[in-house]
């Protein structure tokens, strides 16, 4: 089948991929710029190319993929409101981009319904919050990873839900994805350098640490927390967080952990997300 006049030029472009010179980055920024009627012929040199071309293919259909991922997120943070479930698998997304994302939807789907089949309208919330508790960190053994903190897959809803280990973000938002489906008066609670959950009724304000088995801590014990770590305890700490700042801050989590592990591209990458998320504040 004869070629188009610009798959005759993508083809071209491929084969240049083999260049060592500068030529070769703006052969990169060419097919970059071509985008996806690029991918297909990308897609069958990194399959079948030779080993230099089908190695630097790949890395062009990558970067392809995150210059639309970055696309999405300009969309993404111009939400109003801004949804923390698509903010968690669009990131998802980044580490992953096959993932299928209905099969983990429909895993939260499946949870939200076990805990409704066992929550009643009478419960207080103190019994609600021990009927949650008791699900997800006694029943389905999820914990927070105190021995691995910064492994990447704690960060991630995906990896979270498959590994059952997390940090207190990752944690916090799953109890705050299955209480927007069972209607809970549950928000995040940003503090410096650890993240609970709050329950609020009124003027009342239970505070739930998911990455210690969901514990209700008192405002003595968070300010004794906060005290250990040197900073003064200020009534914003315990304010609830929007969901473009609960994302943001699992962006600038993730960055901070790529670039420690000396992968400074997907950190970069990250750090364009971020900005994205923080203009839109």
């Amino acid at each position: 089948m004869q070629l188009s006049a610009t798959e005759n030029l993508i083809e071209a472009l491929i084969q240049l991929l083999q260049e060592e010179d500068e030529r070769l980055e703006i052969v990169r920024q060419k097919l970059i710029e071509i985008g996806a009627p690029a991918r297909p012929l990308l897609q069958r040199s990194a399959e079948q190319g030779a080993p230099l071309i089908s190695e630097r293919a790949g890395q062009v259909l990558e970067s392809i993929r995150l210059e639309e991922m970055d696309k999405e997120w300009q969309v993404y943070v111009r939400k109003e409101p801004c949804p923390l479930e698509e903010g968690v698998f669009l990131l998802a997304r980044f580490e992953d981009p096959h993932l299928n994302i209905e099969r983990y939807r429909r895993r939260l789907d499946q949870m939200a319904e076990m805990l409704r089949e066992r929550l009643e309208p009478h419960h207080t919330p103190e019994e609600t919050i021990g009927i949650l508790n008791e699900y997800l960190f006694r029943e389905l053994n999820f914990s927070g990873n105190k021995l691995q903190y910064y492994l990447v897959e704690n960060s991630y809803i995906h990896t979270l839900l498959d590994l059952k280990k997390g940090i207190p973000i990752s944690l916090s938002i799953l109890i705050l994805l299955l209480a927007e489906r069972l209607r809970l008066p549950m928000y995040g609670v940003g503090m410096p350098g650890h993240f609970l959950v709050k329950w609020v009724e009124g003027s009342r304000e239970i505070y739930i640490d998911p990455f210690n088995q969901g514990q209700i801590l008192g405002r003595d014990e968070i300010a004794a927390y906060l005290s250990e770590g040197g900073m003064a305890w200020k009534k914003e700490y315990l304010e609830s967080v929007s969901s473009r700042q609960m994302i943001a801050r699992m962006i600038r989590n993730l960055s901070h952990i790529y670039k420690q592990e000396a992968d400074m591209e997907k950190g970069a990458w990250l750090e364009r997300f971020y900005e994205w998320v923080r203009l839109s504040f």
